[in-house]
């Protein structure tokens, strides 16, 4: 029975998540990733082809890009390989990684708790959540990085009884892999740290040490390898993005960037802000998930026969430790980075359940009541979402008109995002200044959201800008084409 429930948690995952990658827009990040995956495998380089290249300042990013780390990237030009290019080929890479990241969150609670039942309520409640879902069906690497330092986490206390010596070296591999994929690797570095020393101390040996070092060595020659390449263009470029938009604001105010967290973070993530162009309805319900999430560490702290067991404390503290870190080295708030502990809080919801499931305080039929409850809200966001197909609905309508009314000089101004529509060989061009550095005049610009939201935010950040983009449109461009999701505007 418990082996069809964790089966059936997989099946709801992969369903939910893949009806998401197909009915949900593409988003710009997405566009942008995809640009040096498609040119690595139709061209055989890793450049980003859809930016406008003209005084812009990350210098020769369409040769190589530098301003992400490269793995998700090569992980997405080997998905075109093998599928051919699309959106979905590229979200099928998050897909398959939030598989990885349910596996390893099942074994972290199953070492942790020693209860396979409090590890089959975590894989439920992790494989049904709103996060997981909406990130796997995202083609961004947030969830690739989370699922790697999750699988570095639940490898260390699987092998560390039986061979500490694997636990490190398999651990930190994977470690370092990660780093290759994003930089918020940090916070699960930070966990096996802590838990090697936290557990194992006393077993540690200087041999074990260097043995860690190998995998750092070994991934630092390749990242070194893969920066000289350009230096130049790796310094511009990496550094334009770990700056941008106050990235790195916090780590000056981290009391502040904490209580952000709280403020702004999560309030967006779950339905208190602003939504994006083409969502509608009841969004604030999603808001009820932090109940969940608040029960979990307010439960598992007040209950004394868990806070008292040495390995959930282990727990709450890398719970901490994946907070804070988020908090300070993150000043943009990004949601998509709480899918690194969205999983800790589930697990430690799952603790809970598990204490009552074990000692019959409710009658079983509650208990299965209030699991249903706990992924009924995000499963029933999911499928809101998936019904209300901004792609089919809002993007794919777009993309028809604007093919239907431009000829093939026409250039087309807009997020990286239309090239899923229009293709990365056409005459897309991507800036997100519209021709304020260049002067240049494009047939059609298509804005959404994304586009509405950047141009709010520079307000502060760019105020000559601000005023040149709405007197562009109104005196340079007329409303040829508006949906819900998007805008076109086409040159007088």
């Amino acid at each position: 029975m418990k082996r069809l429930v964790f089966i059936a948690a997989l099946v709801i995952y992969l369903v939910v998540a893949t009806g998401s990658s197909l009915t949900h827009r593409p988003q710009i990040d997405e566009g942008m990733f995809a640009s040096p995956a498609y040119n690595l495998a139709n061209h055989g380089h890793l450049g980003t082809t859809v930016l406008e290249k003209e005084k812009a300042t990350l210098t020769r990013i369409d040769e190589r890009t530098y301003w992400v780390m490269p793995l998700f990237l090569l992980s997405t030009s080997a998905s075109f390989e093998a599928f051919g290019f699309s959106l979905f080929s590229m979200r099928l890479v998050s897909i398959l990684f939030g598989l990885l990241l349910i596996i390893a969150a099942y074994f972290i609670a199953l070492k942790i708790s020693e209860d396979d039942i409090v590890a089959l309520f975590a894989a439920v409640f992790i494989a049904c959540d709103y996060m997981v879902l909406e990130t796997a069906s995202s083609a961004r690497m947030d969830i690739m990085s989370a699922a790697l330092g999750y699988a570095a986490i639940a490898t260390y206390l699987s092998l560390r009884e039986r061979n500490l010596l694997a636990a490190v070296v398999v651990s930190h591999t994977l470690l370092v892999i990660d780093g290759l994929t994003h930089p918020n690797a940090i916070t699960a570095f930070a966990a096996v740290i802590f838990l090697t020393l936290y557990l194992d101390f006393h077993r540690l040996r200087l041999p074990m040490l260097f043995a860690a070092a190998i995998p750092y060595l070994l991934g630092g020659a390749g990242f070194a390898i893969w920066v000289m390449q350009d230096p130049a263009a790796f310094k511009d470029q990496f550094i334009d993005n770990a700056m941008m938009g106050g990235r790195m604001s916090g780590a000056s105010s981290p009391v502040a960037n904490i209580l952000r967290e709280f403020t702004e973070r999560y309030p967006h993530a779950y339905g208190l802000g602003a939504s994006s162009s083409g969502h509608s309805g009841p969004i604030y319900f999603k808001a009820l998930m932090l109940i969940g999430y608040f029960a979990g560490v307010v439960g598992t702290l007040a209950i004394r026969d868990l806070r008292d067991n040495r390995m959930v404390r282990a727990l709450l503290i890398i719970t901490t430790i994946y907070f804070v870190t988020l908090a300070i080295i993150d000043g943009q708030k990004q949601t998509t980075y709480l899918i690194h502990i969205v999983p800790l809080y589930l697990t430690l919801l799952a603790l809970v359940f598990g204490y009552f499931w074990r000692r019959h305080l409710f009658p079983r039929f509650v208990m299965v009541a209030a699991a249903l409850a706990v992924i009924a809200v995000p499963l029933g966001g999911m499928a809101l979402k998936i019904r209300q197909n901004t792609r089919g609905k809002y993007f794919d309508p777009m993309i028809e008109f604007v093919k239907a009314s431009s000829s093939s000089g026409d250039i087309v101004m807009g997020g990286a995002d239309l090239a899923f529509g229009m293709g990365f060989e056409s005459n897309l061009l991507s800036d997100g200044r519209f021709g304020y550095f260049t002067g240049q005049r494009p047939r059609f610009i298509v804005t959404d959201s994304a586009v509405q939201n950047s141009w709010e935010g520079s307000r502060v950040s760019f105020p000559e800008f601000y005023e040149y983009f709405p007197r562009l449109l109104r005196d340079e461009y007329r409303v040829a084409f508006e949906n819900a999701g998007y805008t076109v505007y086409e040159k007088r």
